[in-house]
């Protein structure tokens, strides 16, 4: 079963983000909407281009750490 989840906001090594999504009983995570802070706001990110799904593999142990605490 999937539970759905929204961080408002997470600083991690590779920025501060703020991502919505869902995850799984065994830890799987579907990110439906990421958006990182820029100098001026947040920045949507386009969850299918291949550097962001690159950037939310490198997000996964963070937000999983986030999510289990």
């Amino acid at each position: 079963m999937k539970q759905s989840f929204e961080i408002s906001r997470i600083h991690t090594p590779l920025g501060i983000f703020r991502v919505s999504g869902k995850v799984s009983d065994r830890n799987d995570l579907a990110i439906s909407q990421l958006e990182i802070m820029g100098t001026d706001g947040w920045l949507f990110l386009d969850i299918q281009s291949k550097k962001v799904v690159n950037l939310i593999k490198q997000l996964e142990p963070h937000l999983l750490a986030h999510l289990q605490g």
